[in-house]
C-alpha cells in the first residue's frame, strides 16, 4: 500500500476512499436494526468508536499520539466538532426520515464540498468531476421524485446539516492534508456520545442490540472513517464525497433487501444513475492516471 501511496497517489486515494464507504454500506441496516432511539445509540455508538480507534491507535500507529496542545488546535477542534455532530444529525434523521430520504440528501455534499473547496482552498473542480456531479444531482433528482414526499421536516434537516458537515470534514482533512487527525476524530466520537447522554433514554436493550451496536460503532463508523480520512490527502474534498455517494444507493438497497422497506422505483433508476456515473468518473481517473 505504502508503495502504491508513492508511485501512484490519486489511484491509492481512489482504493482507499472506495474501501472505506464499502464499510458504510450496512450502516443504515444496522442502525435500523438496533431498534433503540437515536439518542441511546448516537452514546453507546460513539463510545464503541472512539474505544475502538484509540486503541488501534496506541497499538499500531503511536507516532498518531498528538501533545495535549495539539488537540486543542483550531484543526483538531473543528474536526471534533464535526465529527460529532455530524453522527447527531445523521442518527436523529435515520429515526425521523426514511433510509432513502436521508441518504439521498447527503447527495448534496459533492457540491457543498466544490464550494467549500473553492473558497477555502482555491481548489477548481476538473471537468469530469463537475460532469459526475451534475449526473449524481439527476440521479437525486429522480430518486426525489419518488421518495420525498415520504419523509418529515425534522428528518430531512438533520440530513442536510449532515451532508454540511460531511463537506467541511473533508475540506478539513484536505486542508490539513499534512497532519494526522486520526485522534481528533476518536475525540470527536466522544463529543457525540457527549451531546447524546442528556436526551438518551437508555432503556434496557437485548444482547442482539448490544452486538448490533458493537459492530455500529467499533467496526463499521471506527474503520469507514479511519479509511475515509485518508483519502482527501490523495484527492480533491468534492471527488472524495462524490465516492461516499455510493452509501446513498447501497444503504437504501441493503434495508429492502433485508428489512423489505421497498425504496421505489425512483430510487432504484436514481440509484442506478448514480453508480454508473462515479464507477465511470473512477474508470475514467485511473485510465487517466496510467496515460
Amino acid at each position: 500500500m505504502n508503495t502504491l501511496a508513492t508511485r501512484n497517489p490519486k489511484a491509492f486515494g481512489l482504493l482507499v476512499t472506495f474501501a472505506g464507504v464499502a464499510f458504510f454500506f450496512p450502516d443504515a441496516l444496522v442502525v435500523r436494526m438496533i431498534g433503540a432511539d437515536a439518542m441511546t445509540i448516537a452514546f453507546w455508538r460513539g463510545l464503541a468508536g472512539a474505544c475502538t480507534t484509540l486503541a488501534f491507535v496506541a497499538l499500531f500507529l503511536p507516532s498518531a499520539w498528538p501533545g495535549f496542545r495539539a488537540l486543542l488546535t483550531p484543526a483538531a477542534l473543528a474536526m471534533m466538532a464535526l465529527q460529532g455532530t455530524g453522527s447527531i444529525f445523521f442518527l436523529t434523521s435515520l429515526q425521523h426520515t426514511s433510509v432513502a430520504n436521508s441518504l439521498l440528501i447527503l447527495a448534496t455534499a459533492p457540491f457543498l464540498s466544490a464550494i467549500l473547496s473553492r473558497l477555502f482552498l482555491h481548489e477548481t473542480i476538473d471537468r469530469g468531476t463537475g460532469l459526475t456531479i451534475l449526473v449524481v444531482f439527476g440521479g437525486v433528482a429522480v430518486i426525489a421524485v419518488g421518495s420525498l414526499g415520504g419523509g418529515t421536516l425534522l428528518g430531512d434537516a438533520m440530513s442536510l446539516l449532515n451532508a454540511l458537515t460531511i463537506a467541511g470534514y473533508y475540506v478539513l482533512l484536505r486542508k490539513e492534508r499534512g497532519q494526522n487527525l486520526i485522534v481528533a476524530i476518536a475525540f470527536g466520537y466522544l463529543v457525540t456520545a457527549l451531546l447524546a447522554l442528556p436526551f438518551a433514554s437508555f432503556e434496557p436493550l437485548e444482547p442482539r442490540q448490544w452486538g448490533l451496536l458493537a459492530l455500529s460503532g467499533g467496526v463499521i463508523l471506527a474503520g469507514g472513517v479511519g479509511l475515509l480520512q485518508i483519502g482527501p490527502r490523495y484527492l480533491p474534498a468534492a471527488e472524495v464525497s462524490l465516492i461516499t455517494m455510493l452509501e446513498i444507493v447501497m444503504g437504501p438497497l441493503l434495508v429492502w433487501w433485508i428489512l423489505g422497506e421497498y425504496p421505489g422505483m425512483a430510487t432504484l433508476w436514481g440509484g442506478a444513475a448514480i453508480i454508473t456515473a462515479i464507477l465511470a468518473h473512477a474508470t475514467w481517473q485511473l485510465r487517466h492516471l496510467r496515460a
